[in-house]
């Protein structure tokens, strides 16, 4: 198959037409607002966020390039050892938040790693989580996939998408978003996430596509929505568990049905 194919197109509306407006609704269905983390040195907060976003750009280049010159595996080998090199990955991408919150002298709870309406995030991602599978497993024959089934692999898998959408979340939402928002508003501090986090994959499309620049620029721009969904989640519910779960079962239930979201 082409790529990228109009079936591509239809899942990144899917993904915004489908997962916007059910953040929007269970989000009100279950009294969340969304609240703006408070930072004393707003503009200090901007700047560090886009040197962590530098950082872990230039970290993504890194971890893919070895894994495609040095740790050569299949895209899909699902096992412990997949997950392992997920763990390692991850980890190197956090080290850079990391150096920002001793820097700034901050907390987790400043990238909203908190407690606060714990029960409600988990509800608003997961009823935002199984709406979106429902509407990828009736759809996904018309955008060119179909029911995958279960296996030993899809459970690493999943494992390996918990581990990534921890780290991702914590990295775009958790950190760069709070600071973005604070500084810049809602709708322009999530729009500026989401573009960095649509920047963040194009180092994996650039090795998946064998440096091939057009196509890695078209799936990292694909990635864009997922990001927004992502973003509003978090937004919603002002906390990191909420995006995190909608974020691992988003791509999972895209991998359940042949479709890579």
């Amino acid at each position: 198959m082409v790529y990228p194919a109009l079936t591509d197109l239809a899942s990144f509306a899917l993904v915004l037409s489908v997962g916007i407006p059910s953040v929007f609704i269970f989000s009100k269905t279950l009294k969340l607002h969304p609240q703006t983390v408070v930072f004393s040195k707003k503009k200090k907060e901007v700047i560090l966020s886009f040197i962590v976003f530098a950082a872990v750009f230039a970290g993504a280049f890194g971890i893919y390039g070895f894994y495609d010159k040095v740790w050569i595996r299949a895209t899909l080998t699902a096992d412990p050892l997949y997950v392992l090199r997920d763990v390692i990955a991850v980890v190197i991408l956090l080290l850079p938040v990391v150096g920002a919150l001793r820097f700034s002298k901050q907390t987790f709870s400043d990238i909203t790693v908190t407690r606060k309406n714990f029960g409600r995030n988990l509800a608003l991602g997961t009823l935002t989580s199984l709406i979106l599978i429902l509407f990828l497993g009736v759809l996904s024959p018309v955008l060119g996939g179909g029911f995958a089934g279960f296996s030993v692999a899809t459970v690493y898998l999943l494992l390996s998408y918990v581990i990534l959408g921890l780290g991702e979340e914590i990295v775009f939402r958790g950190y760069i978003q709070t600071r973005l928002v604070a500084n810049n508003g809602s709708v322009t501090g999530i729009s500026i996430t989401s573009l960095c986090y649509a920047a963040y994959n194009f180092p994996l499309g650039y090795f998946c596509f064998s440096g091939d620049i057009p196509l890695a620029l078209v799936y990292a721009a694909w990635r864009f929505s997922s990001g927004l969904l992502y973003g509003y989640t978090f937004h919603k519910g002002q906390s990191i568990f909420s995006s995190i779960i909608v974020h691992i079962f988003l791509v999972w239930g895209g991998l359940l049905f042949g479709l890579y979201l």
